[in-house]
């Protein structure tokens, strides 16, 4: 039989000091994102490179060259919440003043660290007999930190290159040297 571990297991978090670098997190003020959310849909909108080469006979290779990640919630207004509050304060901002920085620690332990600007904020609406809703969506900004339960960063450059030389660090030898 298939465990299945729950949603509300992943720990998501807002700067509500506004800083806006994620190697440091000294400055931060870190309040949950939870009273009043009732879902979070993670998305990677990846940038696809398709070349046809000829050794393909005419189809194509498809790799993924780039991606921005983005977090959107949606829930019921808490007034009160300290995360809440934060995001529906941004209703009128631009700029600048969007950004701040986000942190989500996953159900594996896994924590990852961005800096974010808030898009798309809805700080309240629906019918007059309903509960006011609620959604934003975090959109990271650049490449985000990530450590897993030991403490240990995880680096994303998965073509196992160090350099721009290109030096495959992967194995005994470098693959430059063999």
């Amino acid at each position: 039989m298939a465990k299945f571990k729950m949603n509300y297991k992943n720990v998501f978090e807002i700067d509500t000091a506004g800083s806006q670098d994620p190697k440091d997190v000294t400055k931060a003020t870190f309040a949950p994102l939870a009273a009043g959310i009732s879902g979070v849909t993670p998305a990677a909108n990846e940038t696809d490179d398709n070349t046809a080469y000829y050794d393909g006979a005419g189809f194509t290779d498809t790799d993924v060259t780039g991606k921005r990640i983005t977090l959107a919630f949606t829930g019921h207004r808490v007034i009160g919440d300290a995360a809440q509050d934060y995001v529906a304060s941004k209703f009128l901002a631009i700029g600048q003043n969007l950004k701040t920085l986000g942190r989500w620690t996953d159900t594996n332990g896994n924590v990852i660290v961005s800096s974010v600007t808030l898009t798309a904020i809805v700080p309240m609406g629906g019918n007059a007999n309903a509960k006011q809703t609620f959604s934003f969506t975090m959109s990271f900004n650049g490449k985000p930190i990530m450590t897993d339960k030991s403490g240990n960063t995880i680096d994303f450059d998965d073509d196992e290159t160090t350099s721009a030389s290109g030096t495959i660090t992967t194995g005994s030898t470098p693959s430059s040297q063999a």
